[in-house]
Parts: structure tokens; sequence; C-alpha cells
């Protein structure tokens, strides 16, 4: 199956946020940006990540940095469930 890509351009005009605060993202490692005959792409599953990370940014006020730690934390969080879940099926 194959992904649906969105053009960034797309996505910032419907969410009214800057080309450079995605272009930010992709630089800390963030989302993936494609690049298709000189045209900017996101994979459909990486809209959600975005409208989180403008939501935090334009509403929580938290800088690039800030999301990167904040991203970094909901993983771990989600890693830790993860093993206590296998660890209660254990005993």
């Amino acid at each position: 199956m194959e992904a649906t890509l969105f053009k960034i351009v797309d996505i910032c005009r419907s969410n009214n946020i800057e080309i450079a605060f995605i272009k930010e993202l992709h630089q800390n490692g963030l989302i993936e940006i494609t690049v298709i005959e000189s045209q900017e792409f996101v994979h459909e599953d990486q809209v959600a990540q975005i409208q989180k990370y403008q939501n935090w940014y334009y509403d929580l006020e938290l800088n690039i940095q800030g999301i990167e730690i904040v991203q970094q934390l909901l993983h771990k969080i989600e890693s830790l469930k993860s093993q206590i879940q296998t660890l209660k099926r254990l005993h």
C-alpha cells in the first residue's frame, strides 16, 4: 500500500503555520520531509504530529528544543508503560 504524501505548503496554508516552523521540526529530527521534483512533502502519519507540535509551539509557547524534550519524555513514558504491562503478564 502506497503512503499518502501531503505538500508542506498545503499543510501550512490549512493550519495557518509558517514553512520555517516545519523546516525547524525537520532539522531537529521531529519529522521527515520527502522532496519530489523540488516539492516538499510529509507522510500522512506525520500530519497529526505537526498539528500537535503546532499546538505546543503556538499555544503553549514551547520552543523547538522544548518540543523535542516533551516528545522524548512522552516516548519514554510509553516505553515504560509497555515494560510495566510486560512485567504484569509475567507475574
